[in-house]
Formats: structure tokens, C-alpha cells, sequence
């Protein structure tokens, strides 16, 4: 994630703001109390993917636009790819051929 968003996961206030709206305005359109969208706009809390949605409707952009963009080092995606999946070992069953089964059960 980037460095200066650490802890930030979306950007609903600096939208509002590029919208001319205002916390109580986005409030009454979500039905949700004033506080609820404070805490949204600090990142106190974090809407439902549904809610950002409609919060993105109402701001007539991209949803993406809410929320703030996750940055991977190169190298670190190399890393990730190039490491195996740990797979769990399955111990191989003992074959018997009929023989030896009929004679285990005594025919």
C-alpha cells in the first residue's frame, strides 16, 4: 500500500470535496446519521462494498475513485510468483494384489 495512505483505505472525503458536497449532503442521500460519514471520511470506518457503490452513484464517478489504490514493488510480485505452493504430502496407499487379500480373509 502506499506509504502516505497507510491506515487509509478510501478517499470519499477529497470526492465529496471535488463534488462541492458536504458530509450532511451524502448523509441524508445514504439515509445513515452524519456521524457515520465523519467516520468514513476519516477512515474511522469503512462503508460496505454496496454503500460504496451508492456513494459513487451519488458522486457520479467510478467507484474505483473511492478507494485508494494499492502499489506493488516489482520485485515483490516476482517473489510471490516464484515461491511454490506449499503442498501437503499424501501418504500412497499399500496395493495388494487378490491373492494376498483373499488369504488375509481366509480364502
Amino acid at each position: 500500500m502506499n506509504k502516505s495512505a497507510k491506515g487509509k483505505y478510501n478517499r470519499i472525503k477529497p470526492e465529496l470535496a471535488e463534488a462541492g458536497k458536504q458530509n450532511a449532503d451524502l448523509a441524508a442521500h445514504m439515509g445513515v446519521h452524519p456521524s457515520t460519514v465523519s467516520d468514513w471520511c476519516t477512515n474511522t470506518n469503512q462503508p460496505s462494498i454496496q454503500d460504496l457503490y451508492r456513494i459513487a452513484e451519488y458522486l457520479k464517478i467510478d467507484v474505483r475513485k473511492l478507494l485508494i489504490p494499492t502499489t506493488w514493488e516489482k520485485n515483490e510480485i516476482l517473489t510471490q510468483a516464484a515461491e511454490p505452493p506449499t503442498l501437503h504430502k499424501v501418504k500412497p496407499q499399500r496395493k495388494t494384489d487378490s491373492k494376498a487379500r483373499n488369504k488375509a480373509k481366509g480364502k
